[in-house]
């Protein structure tokens, strides 16, 4: 894994403040006094029994978590004085919770199967009255539906890239996107429901119908989902994550922003993806080369931080997020939202870890952070100030 840092980068400079809103560099604050709580990790590491026909494509299982994630989010936990076991979240899940009450759940769950997947464990938890972290079920089912969430976004004049989502690979091409390809552009296409660059391979870009509807057709037939087409956006990638809440009214005073992190596709080899597909994000994530903080004009890094706290508060996320972007070359860099990660990955190499590392936290740190603004937003802490609690071990 390669971190490329600058030393005279302006995202490193004094904090950008946007009504109250600290970006990279802030403390971490309010400090929660928390008596100690009967903690329930909650994930999927056990992939689920194959279809009938045995079929699966060879990235499915990307989303679930490895037994040291599972062990990384424990001891964090356990190491601010809580109770916590880890259990898979499935189908015998309100069982444990009846046979063991808890007081919170860590929710990390992506689900198995089902175009709301993010949003089954959370909507067991809210039919139990159990509390948990992370976002709620509308905000899930949504946000994992990139086409729905582009809607949103459009709906709240967010800038993102002009789509059309297929059900079939002869529906009718939408005109601004023919245009687009008539002119010489591209269209990105891409599984609507899937995330960790899943079914986003070397023909992920269409350069002409043809080729387009085979790849839609291929894609329909694989993941047995909706397809995203999008106006390729040529640029840099980008991502901005967060932790932490908005407040009833909609401020933003309580959310921390990590420093802007950057693909740094110029590291790798002439025949790799120039976006963010699963060869970089999996098959070479030990050789993962990026920015962070990503080398921007501050005028561009303080409009990321500005449309990831937007993209947040439209999609009504809770606790932690993740905005991934594409700077437009052709239009002053102009960041294009593609999608929001409501519940985005915390291994020890995600975007969102390494974004945290770069800030100068630990990896205890942000998931214990998480843990606290869960904990706040449920009422089961009272504010202390920070310098009253004792670090961590």
């Amino acid at each position: 894994m390669t971190l490329a840092t600058t030393n005279n980068n302006p995202d490193e400079a004094d904090p950008l403040m946007l009504g109250g809103l600290t970006a990279a560099g802030a403390a971490r604050e309010p400090a929660l006094s928390v008596a100690p709580l009967r903690v329930a990790v909650l994930h999927n590491s056990t992939p689920p029994a194959r279809s009938a026909n045995g079929a699966r494509p060879k990235d499915a299982l990307a989303e679930l978590d490895t037994p040291r994630n599972v062990q990384d989010y424990v001891a964090a936990l356990r190491a601010l004085g809580h109770s916590v076991v880890a259990w898979e979240g499935n189908a015998d899940l309100p069982q444990r919770l009846a046979e063991h009450p808890v007081d919170i759940c860590f929710n990390t769950c992506e689900g198995l199967r089902g175009d709301s997947r993010e949003a089954q464990v959370p909507a067991l938890l809210e039919m139990l009255g159990v509390p948990y972290t992370a976002s709620k079920v509308l905000a899930l089912a949504v946000t994992l539906d990139k086409a729905m969430t582009k809607r949103v976004l459009a709906c709240h004049g967010l800038p993102t890239p002009h789509f059309q989502e297929f059900r079939h690979p002869n529906q009718r091409l939408d005109p601004a996107l023919q245009a687009r390809l008539a002119g010489g552009g591209a269209l990105f296409v891409k599984p609507n429901r899937e995330g960790t660059g899943i079914g986003i391979h070397g023909d992920a870009v269409a350069r002409g119908e043809p080729a387009l509807r085979e790849r839609v057709a291929y894609l329909l037939d694989t993941y047995h989902q909706t397809v995203l087409v999008e106006e390729y956006i040529e640029g840099r990638d980008v991502t901005c994550g967060l932790v932490g809440n908005v407040t009833p009214e909609g401020g933003a005073e309580s959310l921390h922003l990590f420093p802007i992190s950057e693909v740094n596709h110029a590291a790798y080899a002439p025949d790799v993806e120039p976006y963010y597909s699963y060869k970089l994000k999996v098959e070479l994530a030990d050789q993962y080369a990026y920015f962070c903080p990503a080398p921007l004009p501050e005028a561009i890094a303080a409009e990321v931080r500005r449309l990831t706290v937007e993209t947040f508060r439209a999609c009504g996320c809770l606790d932690l997020a993740r905005v991934d972007f594409r700077l437009d070359r052709h239009r002053q860099l102009q960041p294009m939202i593609l999608e929001i990660n409501a519940l985005p990955g915390l291994a020890w190499n995600s975007d969102l870890t390494l974004c945290a590392q770069a800030d100068g936290w630990t990896h205890d740190e942000l998931i214990q952070s998480i843990f606290l603004a869960g904990v706040a937003r449920c009422g089961l802490g009272l504010p202390v100030p920070a310098a009253a609690l004792p670090v961590a071990g």
